[in-house]
């Protein structure tokens, strides 16, 4: 099956999580693939809060021994898991949380505040995807930005294909020129650039982009869109692309944003294909 990692080499916000949400929502809606959604940044719950109201006195989220999680759940319940050789491609299912049912998973991120525990846990997340590349067709994982982490090197290298995300804004796509030139994770033939939070009114819009890195055609596009952005903030992501779905009009915003978002699942298949991997 395939990983496929979201990631950008700046550290800045890029769009990165909702882009992954939005698309392997789509995804799995459209293509009727088993998909599942991990997070692995530090410290952040925006990929949780799409679909779930997340409340701060959540007994999940119940810090004991100075920053650590009780380990019965969650990440951290199948981070323990792989520690103790016990997982396997089925068993990663009992700690994910479902979106929908034999369709669409969720792991979320790792809920310590303590970056090196956070380091460690993330150490054993290459053999957990490993194993849940074998019960899924899809594995989306939200990795943390930039090359500074071990962590986030090793799951690039594991990755079937990387999106590599940028919002409409200069510098950052001359980041991804920078990486796509000089770093060993990009020169593999499995690199999709993303341009997130896209405006198709701003100087730097999909067109122009295109034409600046100087890759024509392979560009996929995450646009802003103003329904989706609520959504996100709401727990409502799962529901809106539903409701996309019965639209019919083609002039609508809304169609068009699905429209572009479904291009790039389609541009993510492709890539897959032309890599030889199973779809």
């Amino acid at each position: 099956m395939a990983i496929i990692s979201f990631w950008s080499g700046d550290k800045r916000q890029s769009g990165q999580t909702l882009s992954m949400a939005a698309i392997a929502t789509q995804m799995c809606v459209e293509h009727n693939m088993r998909t599942l959604m991990i997070d692995a940044t530090f410290d952040d719950d925006t990929l949780e809060r799409c679909f779930w109201n997340v409340s701060k006195n959540n007994s999940f989220a119940r810090k004991i021994n100075n920053g650590k999680i009780d380990i019965a759940s969650g990440a951290e319940g199948l981070v323990s898991a792989v520690a103790s050789n016990k997982t396997s491609p089925e068993i990663i299912s009992n700690y994910t949380k479902i979106v929908f049912k034999n369709r669409l998973d969720i792991l979320p991120g790792l809920k310590t505040k303590i970056i090196q525990e956070h380091e460690k846990s993330l150490m054993l997340y290459k053999d957990l995807v490993n194993a849940a590349n074998k019960y899924y067709d899809l594995v989306f994982i939200d990795l943390s930005k930039t090359l500074k982490r071990e962590t986030t090197k090793a799951l690039l290298e594991a990755s079937s294909v990387i999106m590599y995300t940028m919002p409409p804004n200069l510098k950052q796509i001359d980041n991804y020129i920078r990486y796509k030139n000089g770093s060993p994770y990009m020169k593999k033939g499995n690199v999709i650039p993303l341009l997130a939070i896209s405006d198709s009114d701003s100087k730097y819009n999909a067109k122009n982009a295109e034409r600046y890195i100087g890759e024509k055609g392979t560009l996929a596009t995450v646009p802003y869109n103003t329904l989706f952005m609520e959504s996100a903030s709401e727990a409502g992501v799962a529901n809106l692309f539903l409701q996309l779905r019965l639209s019919k009009s083609a002039a609508d915003k809304n169609t068009q944003f699905l429209t572009e978002v479904s291009e790039c699942g389609k541009r993510i298949i492709y890539k897959l294909q032309e890599l030889q991997y199973r779809v």
